[in-house]
């Protein structure tokens, strides 16, 4: 059996191993290189206990033991998960596993898919080289606006995204005498910022990763202009760092020598396209998986361990147990992802006590902990989004 599969990212390659080292013929397209995603790499301590082969290589990565969350109000508490997580360099990550599929026998093809066609039970791949293959099954592994996707006739709406964009900075000289955070030069963990919104779905950040600095903001798509995303988050820039913002002032908002300007969707499907979500059709011989079948957090953006999960159910579906894959994914984490979908608006927009809910969040957890170790064990996806709700409510009774 053949398996082609669009998009070489955490995702599909991942199952590129996975398939291949079973002894399937895997074709693996992507046009592009490795390229650094700023936006991305965050991987949690869950995700790293269940891929621990992910701590078994050198590949660079900036462990995470605080993260401090400050309020649109600009109250602040920090929490501290129980276990550290990881934010890796994307570029080095897709590296990594591009090489392991490719060592196991995939076989990695650099270029675009341009059309799909079925015939004589057979699928047909036309790269934009003019290049032709034949397979008996598609996979579509190509990010959050996946061209395979709408291949197959599937459409996401546009309520169905974030919109995220930032910059990912390298630090100058004298970066820490002018108060540049250092997030590597020790090896120590580091720490990262969250900062919510004042009436918009989604938050501010600043990651630290092995050699640069990632600050970023997504709100749900079509909140608001990406004009207005782009000063607030150099409004937070110069909170902490002012000559950078001035920098990127001047910059007219664009890249600048040290700082990489980036744009990009992130899915957070709402409850209806969870709902009436197919990632497989066992008839037509093609799947979805990670970030293109919409598998990320609707709340936080994380997708890397969906991405990851997706890749191994997918794998242990083929070749004659796909119809279960749809079930398997909605047991293992698409009814936490709808439940997240679910209490995404009160979470970002909703009120409490006269206030909005982040602002009151973040208020409470200063002061109890019941609250903050709540919000710490959502921050490391140890939380259950089912049972959230009643967490918090038994926490602020106690108040």
């Amino acid at each position: 059996m053949r398996i082609a599969i669009i998009g070489a990212g955490p995702a599909g390659a991942h199952l590129a191993y996975l398939l291949s080292s079973r002894g399937s013929d895997v074709l693996l397209f992507d046009a592009r290189d490795v390229w650094e995603k700023p936006c991305g790499g965050g991987i949690t301590a869950q995700a790293l206990r269940d891929f621990d082969w992910l701590q078994q290589t050198n590949t660079p990565r900036q462990m995470v033991s605080s993260v401090r969350l400050i309020s649109a109000g600009n109250r602040e508490v920090t929490v501290n998960p129980r276990h550290e997580f990881a934010i890796y360099s994307r570029a080095e990550l897709d590296r990594l596993m591009r090489n392991r599929a490719v060592n196991a026998g995939a076989n990695l093809i650099h270029a675009r898919v341009d059309s799909l066609n079925k015939a004589n039970g057979k699928w047909e791949i036309l790269t934009a080289k003019g290049e032709n293959y034949t397979c008996d099954f598609i996979v579509g592994a190509d990010g959050a606006t996946s061209a395979t996707r709408r291949m197959l006739g599937i459409r996401f709406p546009p309520q169905d995204f974030y919109y995220a964009l930032g910059w990912h900075m390298k630090p100058g000289q004298n970066s820490q005498a002018n108060g540049w955070p250092d997030p590597a030069s020790s090896g120590n963990p580091a720490q990262a910022d969250i900062k919510y919104l004042h009436n918009l779905s989604g938050y501010l950040w600043m990651f630290p990763r092995a050699d640069h600095l990632s600050y970023g903001i997504a709100v749900k798509n079509q909140e608001t202009t990406p004009q207005v995303l782009k000063q607030l988050l150099l409004d937070f820039v110069a909170s902490q760092n002012p000559a950078l913002a001035q920098e990127l002032q001047a910059s007219n908002h664009h890249s600048t020598e040290r700082a990489t300007f980036y744009g990009a969707m992130i899915p957070s499907l709402q409850v209806a396209s969870w709902d009436k979500l197919s990632a497989c059709n066992a008839n037509d011989n093609w799947a979805l998986i990670g970030d293109a079948a919409g598998f990320v957090d609707p709340l936080t953006g994380e997708g890397i361990h969906y991405a990851l999960k997706s890749a191994e159910l997918l794998a242990h579906c083929l070749p004659d147990k796909l119809t279960r894959y749809d079930e398997m994914w909605r047991t293992e984490f698409g009814f936490e992802m709808r439940r997240a979908a679910q209490l995404l608006h009160k979470f970002y927009r909703g009120k409490f006590a006269g206030a909005p809910f982040t602002e009151r969040l973040v208020q409470v957890a200063k002061f109890h902990r019941g609250v903050r170790e709540t919000l710490r064990d959502l921050l490391a996806a140890e939380q259950s989004y089912i049972e959230l709700k009643s967490r918090l409510r038994k926490n602020i009774l106690r108040i």
